[in-house]
C-alpha cells in the first residue's frame, strides 16, 4: 500500500491539471466571443446617437467644418481613451497645476508675511525700540511747548512751511512708522481689539491721524488769515494734547520709570472709588445747600424785598448754585468758611444756622474726607498689587537679589576658590552665626549639616557647586508651597498604588505557590504509593 500511494497522488495531479487546462480554454473562447459581440454591438448603434469614436476629429470641434471623415475605429482588447476624455484630462491637469501655482504663491506670501511679522515683533519687543520712541514722544512734547512759547513771544501765528512744520512732519513720520510696526507685529484684530493695550493703540492711531490732519490743514490754509481759519487751526492744535499722553506709555517698557508707573497704575485704580466718593460728597453738599438756600429765601420773603442788603449772604446763599459752590469751597480751602458762617447770623435764628454750618464743616472735614482718603489709599494699593507686569518685575528683581546673596555666601564657604564645597567645608561653617542667620532668613531649617548638605547636593556627587547651591537655596526658600504639597501628595499616591500592586502580586504568588506545593505533595504521595505497590508486587513474585 505504501508503494501505491505515490502513484495515486500522481494520477490525481494529472487529472486536476487537465481539468484546469480545459477551464482556461473555455474561458479564452468565452472572452473572444464576448469581444466579437461587443464589436458588433458598437457597429449597430444608430446614427441618431453617434459615439465619439465614430465622429471625426473635426466634428468634435466644429460641425460645419469640411474634411474627410475617418472610418470608425474598431475596439481592441484594451480599448484606448477617446479624444474628449483626453481633453477633459488635459483640462483637469491644467487646473490642478494652476491650483498648485496659486497655493505656492499663497504659501510664499504667507511665509513672507510671517517673516515680516516676526521681524516686526522682534523690533517692537526690543528695549532699544521702546527707548527710541519714548525719547521721540518726550522731545515732541518739548517741541510743542517750545513752539507755543515762541508764538506767544513773537506773536507770529503764520501757517505754512517752516522749521516747526518740518519737525512736526518728521515726528509724524516716526509715529506712523511705530504704529505700522506694531500693527504688523500684532495683526489688525489683535492690535485694535484683542491686545491688552488696545486703548493705547487707539490713542496712537488718534495721535497719528490728528498729526497728519493738522499738517494738511496748515499747508492748505497757508496764506489765509481769516478768523474762521485761525479758529479751525486752534481746534486742530488741541489734538496735539494726545501726543503728551503717550509719555505715560513709556513707563510700561522702560525700567527707569518703574516708580512713575506705580503711581499711574494707582491713580487709574482709584477712578472707580473716586466716582462713588464724589457722588456721595455731591449728595451731602446738595442736601445742605437746600437747607441754607431755603432759609435765605424765607428771610427774603419775610422782608418782602427783591435783594438783600447783606451782599455776603446774597452772594453765598442767594441761589442753590451759590450755596453749592460756597459749601464746596468751604471744605476745599477755596474760601474761608468763617465769612459765610458770619453772614448766616443776619437771618432769623441765625445761631442755629451757624451751628448747622459748623457741623457741616466738621462732618465733611473729619469724617467724609478722611474716609475718602482711606478708600483712595486702599484702592491705590490694590491697583498697584494687581499690576501683573509690575509683580513679575518685582519677583524677578527679588529672585536676582536672592541669587546674589546666595552666591556671596557660597564664596564665603568656598575658601579654596575651586567652585566646589565639600561636607567638611560645610560642617566647618555650619555653626557660623552669619551662615545660621542667612539660612534662617531664607526659612531653610535643618537639624544637622549632613541633612542640609544632602538636600543641596542635586547630582549626588557629594560636592556642591555654585549652581547647585544657588538653585537649591532658591527652591528651598520659604515654607512649603501648595504646589510642593500637591507634588508630594501625588508622589505618595503613586507609591501607594505601586505598593498595592506589589501586595496583590505577592498574594497571587503565594496562592500559586500553595497550589504548586499541594500538587507536588499529591504527586509525591502518588509516587510513594506506586513505589510501595511495585515493591509489594516484587516481593509477592
Amino acid at each position: 500500500m505504501e508503494e501505491a500511494a505515490p502513484k495515486v497522488l500522481a494520477h490525481v495531479e494529472e487529472v486536476l491539471q487537465g481539468h484546469q487546462e480545459q477551464l482556461l480554454a473555455h474561458m479564452d473562447s468565452w472572452l473572444q466571443s464576448l469581444e466579437v459581440r461587443l464589436e458588433q454591438g458598437t457597429a449597430q448603434v444608430p446614427r441618431s446617437m453617434p459615439t465619439y469614436n465614430d465622429l471625426p476629429v473635426g466634428h468634435l470641434y466644429s460641425e460645419g467644418s469640411q474634411g474627410k471623415r475617418r472610418p470608425p475605429a474598431r475596439l481592441s482588447k484594451a480599448p484606448s481613451m477617446n479624444s474628449y476624455d483626453r481633453a477633459r484630462q488635459a483640462h483637469t491637469r491644467v487646473v490642478e497645476e494652476s491650483e498648485k501655482i496659486q497655493i505656492q504663491l499663497r504659501e510664499s506670501r504667507s511665509k513672507t508675511l510671517h517673516v515680516c511679522q516676526r521681524y516686526a515683533q522682534w523690533i517692537v519687543d526690543s528695549q532699544s525700540c521702546n527707548l527710541f520712541f519714548g525719547f521721540a514722544v518726550v522731545t515732541n512734547s518739548l517741541l510743542l511747548g517750545f513752539h507755543l512759547e515762541w508764538q506767544a513771544v513773537t506773536r507770529d501765528f503764520s501757517s505754512g512751511v517752516s522749521v516747526f512744520t518740518t519737525l512736526h512732519t518728521m515726528y509724524s513720520l516716526l509715529f506712523t512708522v511705530e504704529v505700522c510696526l506694531r500693527l504688523t507685529a500684532d495683526g489688525f484684530w489683535k492690535y485694535v481689539w484683542e491686545s491688552s493695550d488696545w486703548a493705547w493703540n487707539w490713542l496712537d492711531i488718534f495721535v497719528v491721524l490728528s498729526s497728519w490732519v493738522e499738517l494738511a490743514s496748515e499747508l492748505f490754509h497757508h496764506g489765509q488769515s481769516s478768523t474762521s481759519t485761525n479758529s479751525n487751526l486752534r481746534i486742530l492744535r488741541l489734538l496735539r494734547i494726545g501726543k503728551l499722553v503717550r509719555v505715560v506709555r513709556v513707563v510700561r517698557v522702560v525700567k527707569f520709570f518703574r516708580s512713575l508707573r506705580t503711581l499711574v497704575q494707582s491713580l487709574l485704580g482709584t477712578m472707580k472709588a473716586l466716582f462713588w466718593a464724589m457722588l456721595l460728597l455731591a449728595l451731602i453738599i446738595y442736601i445742605f445747600s437746600i437747607l441754607f438756600t431755603d432759609a435765605v429765601i424765607d428771610h427774603v420773603r419775610d422782608l418782602q424785598v427783591e435783594k438783600l442788603n447783606n451782599t455776603e449772604l446774597e452772594e453765598s446763599f442767594g441761589t442753590l448754585y451759590d450755596s453749592y459752590l460756597t459749601l464746596f469751597r468751604s471744605i476745599s480751602n477755596g474760601v474761608t468758611w468763617g465769612e459765610p458762617a458770619d453772614a448766616l447770623e443776619s437771618i432769623p435764628e441765625g445761631t442755629i444756622w451757624v451751628q448747622l454750618f459748623q457741623f457741616y464743616i466738621a462732618f465733611c472735614s473729619f469724617a467724609v474726607l478722611n474716609v475718602m482718603t482711606g478708600v483712595f489709599c486702599n484702592s491705590a494699593i490694590k491697583a498697584a498689587e494687581r499690576d501683573h507686569e509690575m509683580l513679575v518685575m518685582s519677583l524677578v528683581q527679588s529672585r536676582r537679589e536672592l541669587k546674589d546673596q546666595v552666591a556671596t555666601l557660597f564664596h564665603r564657604i568656598d575658601q579654596r576658590g575651586l567652585g566646589q564645597v565639600t561636607i567638611e567645608d560645610f560642617e566647618r561653617h555650619f555653626d557660623d552665626d552669619a551662615v545660621i542667620a542667612f539660612f534662617e532668613s531664607l526659612e531653610i531649617g535643618a537639624m544637622d549639616a549632613w541633612t542640609l548638605f544632602s538636600s543641596l547636593d542635586m547630582d549626588g556627587d557629594h560636592t556642591i557647586s555654585v549652581e547647585e547651591f544657588t538653585e537649591r537655596c532658591v527652591k528651598l526658600h520659604g515654607p512649603a508651597r501648595s504646589a510642593d504639597l500637591y507634588a508630594l501628595r501625588h508622589i505618595t499616591d503613586k507609591h501607594s498604588e505601586q505598593l498595592y500592586q506589589i501586595e496583590d502580586f505577592q498574594q497571587r504568588c503565594h496562592k500559586r505557590l500553595d497550589q504548586l506545593s499541594r500538587a507536588m505533595l499529591v504527586q509525591h504521595d502518588e509516587d510513594v504509593h506506586e513505589n510501595n505497590e511495585e515493591v509489594v508486587k516484587q516481593n509477592w513474585l
